[in-house]
């Protein structure tokens, strides 16, 4: 089995995929229909270094990133047909996940992440807030330090990426009090993340009930291949997709747990996006699973042989 993983944001920069957008017609063909669909220019905001800013608002990285990850996933599609699949996202991941498995459709798709991308910035914009990657910490120390210090304000654990890689989020000032009373007990690695608020934690609850709102009417379809939840850590149904994509805003993603429950079934692993962030936590997970992206002609290629192209 293959597992396929689908990029979140943090990884994206200007000029990625650009030389396979100018080689491969039906890369170019998916950015350029989805430029169409949401009457964006998506070309221009990936590869123009003056649109380097607005490319990384989420309102605009979020849809951009699942262009790439869609268009990506369809020259690849062919070569994975012999294979048995398994998808996991992270975050807006989920959402490219699903959409290249099936369960909505490619217009669909993006405009309800164009969407989450602008109740997102909306909501980050409400309240000043910021996420931090604490690298060695242990869980139980961090879930701590968060009660502690949300005397302080909102905080609260957002990703669990590896065994030794967790991020919080919230409000500043909470966030800056669990920091120091982690580094007081022990000496950390933290770093924080350029992101535009605390994704993931109780800061998003506003635009819950916004984004539940264009979830509804999607007519969600059965996938090709099964897409397991990071919240959740279970496949997603039909039956639960706007409920679990709803409260996803405000939970905590387990990639690290949810990873490791398919781990020993899968035979490699293909990042599907912008940058190598999730293979990076593959390898902290279990190095031996042969890793593998697609973000340039090179590694489109190899990934093709790989696949027996």
């Amino acid at each position: 089995m293959i597992g396929l993983l689908f990029s979140g944001q943090g990884s994206l920069k200007t000029g990625i995929t650009q030389d396979i957008y100018q080689q491969v017609p039906e890369y170019r063909q998916t950015i350029d229909k989805a430029s169409e669909i949401l009457q964006l220019d998506i070309g221009k905001l990936m590869f123009d270094e003056q649109k380097a800013t607005q490319l990384l608002q989420t309102q605009y990285s979020q849809p951009v990133i699942l262009s790439i990850s869609l268009g990506l996933y369809q020259i690849l599609k062919p070569a994975l047909s012999g294979h048995k699949l398994v998808g996991m996202g992270l975050s807006l991941g989920e959402y490219s996940a699903l959409a290249c498995s099936g369960y909505l459709d490619f217009s669909s798709a993006l405009k309800v992440i164009k969407r989450r991308g602008e109740l997102m910035q909306q909501a980050s914009e409400q309240i000043d807030s910021k996420m931090v990657a604490i690298l060695k910490a242990d869980l139980t120390a961090v879930q701590q330090a968060c009660q502690k210090a949300q005397k302080k304000g909102i905080v609260s654990i957002a990703n669990v990426n590896t065994p030794d890689q967790i991020v919080i989020g919230g409000q500043n000032q909470a966030v800056d009090y669990a920091i120091e009373l982690l580094t007081a007990e022990k000496s950390l690695r933290v770093v924080e993340l350029k992101v535009s608020g605390a994704f993931h934690t109780p800061i998003m609850h506003s635009i819950q009930a916004g984004l539940k709102q264009t979830l509804a009417p999607i007519n969600w379809q059965e996938g090709d291949f099964e897409v397991i939840s990071t919240t959740t850590q279970k496949p997603f149904a039909q039956s639960n997709l706007t409920a679990n994509l709803t409260q996803q805003l405000v939970s905590t993603t387990y990639f690290s747990q949810t990873f490791q429950k398919v781990a020993s079934q899968l035979e490699a692993v293909i990042e599907i996006g912008p940058g190598h962030t999730l293979l990076g936590f593959v390898k902290k997970i279990d190095k031996q699973i042969p890793r593998y992206s697609v973000d340039s002609l090179e590694t489109l290629r190899q990934t093709q042989q790989l696949l027996g192209v």
